[in-house]
């Protein structure tokens, strides 16, 4: 993709996203870079939720128990945003002006019809 006005390229895959599933794990940094601000308050949200367990009163199976489900939880919402990164970073720079580099080209064409993207 890239901006007409500063010509600023950006690059992107339709296949999962690495940087926004590790991006859960880093405190969501990646996400804030991208400008995906609402998707970097959920993982800091999800961070600052996970602390809870350490402040209750919890032996230590059941500290276990609640780890593990937030590891779940955590790893979920990684798969999920893998799953749809590269879908809401394109749609993201498409609302700050930026256009597909070769709009007619097979690539944009596979990324609009996978993303639902008007032409």
């Amino acid at each position: 993709m890239v901006n007409p006005t500063t010509k600023d390229i950006r690059s992107l895959t339709t296949e999962f996203d690495w940087g926004a599933f590790l991006s859960v794990f880093v405190f969501g940094i990646p996400h804030f870079l991208r400008g995906l601000h609402v998707h970097g308050g959920i993982i800091i949200a999800l961070n600052l939720f996970s602390l809870t367990p350490l402040l209750m009163p919890l032996d230590e199976q059941g500290m276990m128990v609640s780890l593990l489900a937030y590891l779940g939880l955590f790893v979920g919402v990684a798969v999920a945003f893998g799953v749809k990164g590269s879908e809401q970073y394109a749609k993201a720079l498409l609302a700050r002006g930026y256009l597909f580099q070769n709009p007619e080209g097979e690539l944009a064409q596979a990324a609009r019809s996978k993303w639902s993207i008007a032409a």
